[in-house]
């Protein structure tokens, strides 16, 4: 064995194993886009028609937040069905003084709090989005992360007794996903 073989088997060895790295990375990578795009579907089929779109170019587009009572007047002037997806199609309601709002109104979220960038923002600031008052007594400050996203979709009565939402997700790894696709839409 001459003096350069020892080093072309440990340069061997080397490439070999960062090779596998790299491929193992882009395997954990390919999962983690998949979950999140997994997410994105669960949070538009359960979290959107609340929350509305947390995509950057539908929110470019968003319109203010109306308090709830509005909403739920926009719902109901609908008519269409019995579902508060009604409130998501493009009407023409009127105001409190009779004047016609814009049809796109009709696009807000008839009840949460836009969530696009919620991951890492402090529970209760949204801007011009009424909050309950035992919201607001428990939660104010607080940071929304991973674990108390997870905790808040679990069940949000159960922490928060009296808050307006009222979802409950006890599958582990729905949570999971919805989280990852918040926290990637940031």
């Amino acid at each position: 064995m001459n003096a350069t073989q020892p080093t072309q088997v440990l340069r061997h060895i080397l490439v070999c194993a960062l090779m596998a790295l790299v491929l193992a990375l882009q395997g954990t990578a390919s999962a983690q886009q998949d979950d999140v795009a997994e997410g994105m579907k669960l949070y538009v089929s359960q979290c959107k028609i609340c929350h509305g779109s947390v995509s950057a170019l539908d929110n470019a587009e968003r319109v203010p937040v109306l308090p709830h009572w509005q909403l739920v007047r926009l719902a109901m002037q609908h008519g269409a069905g019995p579902t508060m997806t009604d409130a998501a199609m493009p009407i023409a309601p009127e105001s409190n003084d009779g004047a016609t709002l814009p049809g796109a109104l009709a696009f807000a979220p008839p009840f949460g709090p836009h969530l696009r960038g919620v991951y890492g923002r402090v529970a209760g600031s949204v801007e011009g989005y009424e909050y309950s008052s035992t919201f607001l007594k428990t939660l104010k400050g607080m940071e929304w992360n991973e674990a108390a996203l997870n905790v808040w979709i679990t069940n949000s009565q159960a922490w928060v007794p009296g808050v307006y939402m009222f979802y409950k997700q006890p599958d582990p790894e729905v949570r999971r996903k919805i989280v990852l696709y918040l926290k990637e839409s940031r």
